[in-house]
């Protein structure tokens, strides 16, 4: 027993030190709502904040944000979860990471890293109405089904010139 609970607190140790060594911070990129309940599915990146680059093989991920449960309560997407709000893909295109939903796999989100003297700015882009776009939200509006819900549209939201753009996919 001693030795599990010398193993894991070393464990921990490890991980606590490695994380502080390599400078990782996180961003939130954008967000789906759905008319369900007011939870929300986020996604985020990981990235080296010196060098302006996403960390790893799979830097952006995605999480629940429980506004059901209060603001700051959060969790991972579960494995079934997976098939509609996963990412199907991720890749790095010279300083940008290339990103495709599960849900719209025919939509390349395009994470653009930009440094600003000491600041590593990171903006999200998608076509919206055929122009690209900073994305902001996907709103999904669907029914109730006996086995699943099914998807009546799909709000893709963002700003272009700094004015709002929306375009509606009916399904």
């Amino acid at each position: 027993m001693v030795q599990k609970v010398m193993k894991s607190t070393a464990a921990i140790l490890a991980l606590a030190i490695a994380g502080s060594v390599y400078a990782e911070s996180r961003a939130n990129l954008f967000h789906i709502k759905r008319n369900k309940n007011r939870n929300q599915v986020h996604y985020a990146v990981r990235y080296d904040e010196a060098a302006c680059k996403p960390v790893g093989d799979e830097a952006v991920y995605g999480y629940w944000l429980n506004l059901e449960i209060g603001p700051n309560s959060y969790e991972p997407i579960g494995r079934f979860e997976r098939m509609a709000y996963g990412i199907q893909s991720q890749t790095a295109d010279g300083d940008n990471l290339l990103v495709k939903l599960k849900a719209f796999p025919d939509r390349v989100i395009k994470i653009v890293f930009s440094k600003t003297g000491a600041a590593c700015k990171l903006t999200p882009f998608i076509s919206i109405n055929g122009q690209e776009s900073i994305f902001k939200e996907i709103y999904v509006f669907a029914e109730e089904g006996l086995i699943k819900p099914t998807v009546k549209y799909v709000d893709i939201l963002g700003t272009k010139g700094g004015a709002p753009v929306t375009e509606r996919i009916n399904r």
